[in-house]
């Protein structure tokens, strides 16, 4: 009757660590969701079609001690935290599709004299820095650099004082718009950038899709 006993009370023991497992699982991933659908967006997208709208100013963080990162979505302003390596058994073509599935478009990393900023599938052109005031949604559209259609290969900019700040650029989503890479902040706790985006415009001639809502990973 003692060793029944005993087999009893370690079975019930087990059942509630794996109940426990389960439970924790469960809530982190809830967390996780319910943070990323009540996390507000950015009105980065707003005002009239085929205009430009809001400048966003932002600081992509840095990259963390476990080797993840933030990356932006431009369209919604929002910033997603890259998971865990194994999370996609270290399968570089399984995190550039996460990438693209969430509509991910920038990320940035530091190091001690400097920075980068890296794009994810987005067509960029470096232009003069008064290009940024002077150029129009007429030009952006016009640019045959930023046409839809071609293969746009993941790109480093890097901070400098002889290198390009200024940027047009078209996201993987369609969405055209101006960049500027505003340098470090203090402590270097990531890159500081601005940028504005053409809202969509009702024309055919002008591919851009809103962004998707995303669910949580």
């Amino acid at each position: 009757m003692a060793g029944t006993q005993i087999m009893n009370a370690k079975e019930c023991f087990v059942a509630a660590i794996l109940l426990n497992v389960v439970l924790l699982t469960f809530a982190a991933s809830y967390y996780r969701t319910w943070r990323d659908a009540d996390e507000p967006s950015v009105s980065v997208l707003s005002g009239p079609a085929g205009q430009f709208g809001p400048v966003i100013e932002t600081v992509l963080p840095v990259a963390r001690i476990e080797g993840t990162t933030d990356l932006l979505d431009m369209e919604t302003g929002r910033a997603r935290p890259q998971p865990a390596m194994e999370d996609f058994n270290f399968c570089a073509d399984e995190i550039v599709a996460w990438i693209s599935s969430n509509g991910m478009d920038v990320s940035c990393f530091v190091w001690p004299s400097g920075g980068a900023f890296v794009t994810y599938a987005m067509a960029i052109v470096p232009v003069d820095g008064k290009c940024w005031e002077e150029t129009t949604e007429e030009e952006l559209l016009a640019n045959p650099a930023l046409a839809p259609g071609g293969h746009c290969p993941r790109r480093l900019l890097v901070l400098g004082h002889d290198r390009p700040d200024t940027y047009m650029f078209r996201t993987s989503e369609g969405s055209l718009g101006m960049l500027q890479l505003a340098g470090l902040p203090q402590h270097q706790q990531g890159v500081k950038i601005r940028y504005k985006l053409i809202n969509p415009a009702e024309s055919p001639a002008v591919a851009i899709r809103l962004p998707v809502p995303k669910q949580g990973f």
